[in-house]
């Protein structure tokens, strides 16, 4: 590594003594230089090696570990007592150790013996001045000296009962900033790092770049304008401190949080709008910071500081007791946020102290990491103190992993979050991070925490008009935690909402009725446990039943939503159509539209004879000048037969160069023809046109039939009777079945198609269900 070389390792290599810093004791010189202390102890493998995820929060799994295992132990470290930083107290550094360890020990309490070991420190260092300024000279031009470095000094506080040597190990952090009179050495203070609060201009800039740098791409709502909200809505008022009816469309603020997180105090925590408070709470002024969830009440001071005079709270908005009006409310609460010109989002894990940072609220000093990824990575191993960038703040937080936020997420224009120790923010084009009091603005917008990009917010893509948009909502919702399991459609309605106004697709219990047959196929996740949800109205063939992530077995459909291969008898089908039992209309088809199997077969053909003419020029016969693309369906068989014998008599006299039939030719399989060679195009081409020629199918696409089309279009009169007194079974006709029994499919059982028809209901699957 390109990096200058310490004042200590200098003085040694040149057979000096390394000076005295006197104000460090003898056992703490290594202080006096801070790439000596961090660099040169790291590589000649002075710290103890240990993993440093135990001290980190919200580790990034993506960065390399500074070693890939053979850790030591917390017990291992040297530790000491307050007896020792006592007699130290002259040291810089053994004086601020013996005032934590002190601190420590109060907080344990009596009857408690408490000591405490250091392991390495880890710098703050977004710029990378250390690596960059290589010299002193560069340092002092850049007014880099006196250098204030802060840095995470990770220490490991032992306690144990009096008397006993049973000691519990509690890896934790001191913050302090160091102040050098040279680039990096001579050391001459430690203070304490100061981090209470950040600089409320920060959200104001970011906020005021999306409104009059982004224009409308950060102010169009997934939900379209005729759309009104829910009748009832409420706001709260956040100068008058009271809630109100409000007579008018208002710019408001919503609040997204953990319901059971808000307050750590069981008070607060109660404390929401029914059918009895609802005057006192319409009353000005009765909304007090001393009775409202901390989570709240910042939510009401962040409101103020940045302009804002409404804010929507789900618990101080909705009439918890009026069963009805709250129901329209959760239904709408996609519309809610989608409408909202901003929404604070809590991540605290577990009873939060509120909206952490803010002035109202500042950051207390303690041993317990709420804010730092440390570590020393292979590649650089000079020990880091890195920022969680916002992907990992969010997807680690407890708020993340909820069913309820996420539509709060993906249908939120504009979001500040609040972690334990950081603030971030979010809009449609950009994504923002605290930057750090005393940070050059200048740099920081050179590190990676100001990267300008949008987050992956919406699961969605509309640009994808197929199964695939379904499929990834469904898979990112389905993992997420319920304190109530009875809630996860209604969770989930917001974000339907919008899926079936932007595609014009009916959603049918989690699943689209357009592909309603695809999505059956889905399979809890292999390795996710999850258990059976026993729910009213929530029939076992939805995914909403299944406390699990769902996924889709990709194996055994030919077409979107229609086609089914059996591996076993090689002969394909085609399911006939879904009907449901609706519980407020009875009987219905199931609207999924599916192609023909003659349309489809025809589609196959097409596109495998254009691959021949287009890119396989010496297969298709030169007297034939038809585009197989636009020719009538009624000639389209002729064709592919012409092609056939051409392709055939040309392969059995080129001198057996290309083997007959093309099911015998080991052509790549690819969907991209016309990447391989003319020869392997036609073959990959003529091996489409046999499958789709010859293969059996059930029923036949030639039928006439009328007993047999009767059969397959009628439903039962005893199974569709006991299908209406059966809320959401399905009824169905079909040629084939696909069964799976096990847990998570490791075991199938498949019926060939026979020449038969018969009637069926499915209310319950077994185990994977997979009809």
């Amino acid at each position: 590594m390109n990096i200058r070389q310490c004042t200590i390792c200098e003085a040694k290599n040149a057979g000096h003594r390394p000076r005295v810093n006197p104000r460090l004791c003898s056992d703490c010189q290594d202080w006096d230089d801070l790439l000596h202390v961090n660099y040169c102890r790291e590589r000649t493998s002075s710290h103890a090696p240990l993993n440093p995820t135990l001290f980190s929060y919200k580790h990034n799994p993506d960065w390399p570990p500074s070693r890939k295992g053979n850790y030591s132990e917390l017990k291992d470290l040297a530790f000491f007592s307050g007896e020792y930083f006592a007699a130290r107290r002259h040291c810089l550094m053994c004086s601020v150790l013996g005032d934590a360890l002190q601190r420590a020990g109060s907080e344990n309490g009596d009857g408690q013996e408490t000591k405490l070991a250091v392991w390495r420190p880890f710098i703050l260092d977004p710029g990378r001045n250390q690596l960059n300024v290589r010299d002193e000279q560069t340092a002092v031009e850049k007014g880099m000296v006196p250098w204030l470095q802060k840095c995470v000094l990770a220490i490991c506080i032992a306690t144990a009962p009096t008397g006993e040597d049973s000691w519990t190990y509690q890896p934790s952090i001191i913050e302090f900033v160091l102040r050098y009179e040279n680039w990096c050495y001579d050391l001459s203070q430690i203070a304490p790092w100061e981090r209470k609060a950040m600089d409320m201009g920060q959200i104001r800039t970011w906020l005021h770049r999306c409104l009059n740098e982004h224009g409308e791409e950060c102010s169009v709502s997934w939900v379209p304008p005729s759309v009104n909200l829910p009748r009832g809505f409420r706001l709260i008022d956040v100068r008058e401190r009271q809630v109100v009816l409000p007579q008018a469309q208002v710019e408001y603020v919503a609040l997204s949080y953990v319901w059971n997180a808000a307050s750590a105090s069981p008070e607060k925590q109660k404390l929401q709008l029914d059918s009895e408070n609802i005057k006192h709470l319409e009353a000005p002024n009765s909304l007090k910071d001393s009775i409202l969830p901390e989570v709240v009440a910042d939510a009401i001071y962040l409101c103020l500081d940045i302009g804002q005079r409404y804010l929507w709270v789900d618990r101080f908005c909705i009439v918890q007791d009026d069963l009805e009006l709250k129901a329209e409310q959760i239904d709408a609460m996609g519309v809610i946020y989608d409408r909202a010109f901003l929404t604070i989002v809590a991540l605290g894990d577990g009873p939060t102290a509120g909206l952490v940072g803010l002035p109202c609220r500042p950051r207390q000093q303690g041993f317990q990491n709420r804010s730092w990824d440390l570590l020393a990575t292979m590649s650089n191993p000079v020990g880091e103190a890195r920022l969680p960038l916002i992907d990992m703040a969010i997807s680690e937080s407890v708020w993340n992993g909820r069913a309820w936020t996420f539509q709060e997420r993906a249908l939120s224009k504009r979001k500040i979050y609040f972690d334990a120790g950081q603030v971030y923010g979010s809009c449609t084009k950009e994504r923002w991070q605290e930057k750090p009091v005393d940070e050059d603005a200048t740099e920081w917008k050179k590190t990676e925490a100001w990267e300008i990009h949008e987050l992956p917010d919406s699961p969605w893509d509309f640009g994808l008009d197929s199964f695939t948009t379904y499929s990834k909502v469904i898979t990112q919702f389905s993992p997420r935690k319920l304190t109530f399991p009875e809630d996860v459609l209604r969770a989930f309605a917001g974000v339907v909402n919008v899926l079936e106004m932007k595609l014009k697709r009916p959603i049918l219990l989690g699943h689209p009725e357009e592909f309603f047959t695809e999505s059956l196929r889905w399979v809890p996740e292999p390795g996710f446990m999850g258990a059976r949800r026993v729910l009213d109205n929530v029939p076992s063939w939805s995914w909403a039943s299944w406390d699990s992530r769902a996924t889709w077995d990709i194996d055994w459909t030919i077409a979107p939503g229609i086609y089914l291969a059996s591996r076993v008898s090689e002969v394909k089908a085609s399911f006939v159509n879904f009907y449901v039992s609706d519980p407020k209309g009875g009987l219905r088809p199931v609207r999924e539209q599916h192609l023909s199997l003659e349309h489809y077969l025809a589609e196959q053909k097409r596109v495998a004879l254009g691959a021949i003419k287009e890119a396989a020029a010496s297969w298709w016969p030169s007297s034939n000048t038809d585009d197989p693309m636009i020719v009538e369906l009624s000639e389209l068989d002729q064709l592919t037969k012409q092609v056939w014998d051409w392709a055939r008599h040309k392969a059995q006299s080129d001198d057996a160069t290309h083997p007959w039939p093309p099911s015998t030719a080991r052509t790549p399989r690819t969907e991209r023809l016309h990447d391989l060679s003319e020869d392997e195009t036609a073959f990959a081409a003529l091996r489409n046109l046999e499958e789709h020629t010859d293969t059996r199918w059930w029923p036949p696409t030639t039928t006439k039939d009328p007993e047999a089309i009767q059969k397959l279009e009628n439903l039962s009169k005893k199974i569709s009777t006991l299908a209406e007194g059966r809320p959401n079974s399905l009824v169905f006709n079909t040629t084939c079945a696909y069964l799976k029994i096990g847990p998570f499919g490791r075991m199938w059982f498949k019926i060939p198609p026979r020449r038969t028809s018969a009637g069926a209901s499915f209310k319950t699957k077994m185990a994977s269900p997979s009809v």
